[in-house]
């Protein structure tokens, strides 16, 4: 009895479970899955975790900036599923969907974020049409054609916006013509200025000088003269042919004075509209100068400026330029300088022979300089 009625309970227990079994929930199938079942008679898988219910629902409140000092708070709900076979915990499963609800929460911002309506600043300046001046100028001169205004009402008032109009823009030439004429006035009042600062520098730096030649070289009686060596520089002394004897045969006493001061530089200013600038004095053209333009002056030759053009040296004739003091040398130059008899006391004057006047390199440079036309190409 008591074994037949264990088997029952056994059966029975079994039929249970078999039932319980069978009425499980099935899988939910997703529409488009059933869609293509019914098309191509596929079976689609359904992933098991389409089919579970979340196990709890996550709740995030975050801030959305509306633009104006505003704020609002935006509630975003997602649901959480513990996936299959890896049970995280809350807290980390959290983690994953905060970061995707976060990309969703963010407001979208326009592309001209640093733009405000509201600045009165801007990167641009805007220069007014002669139309619009002349309409600030007058506005009811401006206005459109009115109903109660004739046709030779109008047609005049449009000659007088164009008469305006013309006014504006020869004032505006006018002041522009101002403006130029000032800043060329303060150009040139600076330009003064400098130059006065360093001639008084170079006039403070002048003192006097006295020293003993170096050799003597054989008189010449036709120009009476001696040439001379003093400090490395060849000079020249001019002597009557009666003191000439006495004045060699004493030479070791002759004293020579002058004045030493500091040596100025200058720059050569192109005045011509076009210069020719050369290899050497009368060579080849190795390019052109513009008026205005400004170069390092080197040295004199004939009538040519050596100047610095373009890291080498350049010729260009003195009728192209001037000469613009710009500053003061380093080295020192010696002028006013006279030899004084030892015996008679006589003073001659003494030249150096690097300023003494040459002869032209040729004569077609000599009618140049003569006519004063600079030398560049035909305009």
């Amino acid at each position: 009895m008591n074994i037949n009625n264990i088997s029952k309970i056994s059966i029975s227990i079994v039929i249970l479970a078999m039932i319980n079994g069978c009425g499980g929930i099935k899988p939910q199938v997703p529409a488009h899955a059933v869609a293509k079942k019914q098309k191509t008679g596929a079976s689609v898988k359904v992933d098991d975790d389409l089919s579970k219910k979340p196990e709890y629902v996550l709740t995030v409140k975050a801030p959305v900036n509306m633009g104006n000092n505003k704020q609002a708070q935006m509630t975003v709900k997602a649901p959480v599923i513990a996936s299959k076979g890896n049970k995280r915990s809350p807290e980390k499963q959290d983690k994953v969907n905060v970061a995707a609800m976060n990309k969703v929460a963010k407001p979208k911002t326009t592309q001209n974020k640093t733009k405000k309506k509201d600045d009165p600043y801007s990167n641009f300046i805007r220069v007014k049409t002669v139309y619009e001046l002349a309409t600030d100028a007058n506005p009811a001169m401006f206005l459109p054609h009115d109903e109660f205004e004739t046709a030779d009402e109008y047609k005049s008032r449009v000659s007088e916006q164009v008469k305006l109009m013309k006014e504006i823009v020869q004032m505006t030439s006018q002041k522009m013509d101002i403006k130029k004429a000032q800043r060329i006035q303060v150009a040139k009042e600076k330009e003064l200025k400098t130059t006065s600062v360093i001639e008084n520098i170079m006039a403070e730096s002048s003192s006097p000088v006295e020293f003993t030649p170096t050799d003597i070289g054989r008189y010449n009686p036709e120009n009476e003269t001696f040439p001379v060596i003093l400090r490395d520089t060849q000079y020249q002394i001019s002597v009557p042919r009666e003191e000439a004897r006495t004045f060699k045969a004493n030479f070791k006493s002759v004293k020579i004075k002058g004045v030493k001061q500091l040596k100025p530089k200058y720059d050569v200013a192109i005045k011509a509209y076009k210069a020719h600038i050369r290899s050497r004095p009368n060579g080849s053209i190795v390019g052109i100068a513009s008026q205005g333009d400004m170069f390092e002056h080197v040295q004199d030759e004939d009538e040519w400026y050596k100047i610095n053009y373009k890291g080498q040296f350049g010729f260009t004739h003195m009728n192209n330029a001037d000469l613009k003091l710009v500053d003061i040398d380093d080295a020192y130059e010696y002028h006013d300088m006279v030899a004084i008899h030892p015996t008679t006391g006589s003073m001659f004057a003494m030249i150096s022979v690097d300023k003494l006047v040459k002869a032209p390199l040729n004569l077609a440079s000599r009618k140049l300089y003569e006519s004063g036309k600079p030398d560049g190409p035909d305009q």
